[in-house]
């Protein structure tokens, strides 16, 4: 497994760096655009890579970190998003923009990378909401990531009729530490009075 590599950028394109090693071998690897516009032909560089091997190719993926890695590796997990998608993805938005749409369920905020549709974006959120975040993207999460999913599910629908995600997920929190035995309904309506 190529896990990172360390060289001279030789060339840039659209969507991949070749990395000259100090070996004398050239690999292409492909990233996303917030990793590409941080390298300069001529200049040294190091990118995580993650290596993507099928019957008739080997394929490296790169990143400036490994939080960028991390997530990739999370979104791969799902059925449906193969690298490049997840490359879309990441060339978006950033790990933690990505992690904080899944948490606080905002398909419609993943819809927006080039060809990811409503229901492959539901269906990321679905299948990751549960994962956990990597641990370099914990501390950054807002409060409902990382809340109990009553608290998460009360902000998501708050957020979904346009409140702000900080306005949400405050009066989601106090709404349930003030009925920590309600039902999603109750907690719902308390939590509309306290957003307003």
């Amino acid at each position: 497994m190529i896990n990172l590599l360390q060289g001279t950028v030789a060339e840039i394109t659209a969507d991949s760096a070749t990395l000259l090693t100090a070996g004398g071998v050239g690999y292409q690897v492909f990233c996303p655009s917030r990793s590409l516009g941080a390298l300069a032909q001529g200049q040294p560089a190091t990118l995580h890579t993650y290596l993507a091997v099928r019957e008739d190719a080997l394929t490296l993926y790169g990143f400036a970190d490994k939080t960028e890695k991390a997530v990739f590796t999370l979104l791969l997990g799902v059925s449906g998003v193969g690298p490049r998608m997840a490359l879309s993805l990441l060339s978006t938005w950033n790990g933690h923009e990505i992690m904080t749409a899944i948490h606080t369920a905002q398909p419609s905020v993943l819809a927006k990378a080039s060809g990811v549709g409503k229901k492959l974006a539901e269906k990321i959120i679905v299948e990751l909401k549960d994962k956990k975040a990597p641990l370099s993207l914990t501390s950054s999460l807002p409060a409902s990531a990382l809340a109990p999913p009553l608290q998460t599910d009360v902000a998501s629908a708050l957020v979904n009729l346009g409140f702000p995600i900080s306005h949400a997920e405050a009066a989601a929190k106090a709404t349930l530490d003030e009925m920590p035995n309600a039902d999603f309904a109750e907690l719902f309506k308390h939590a509309l009075k306290k957003v307003r």
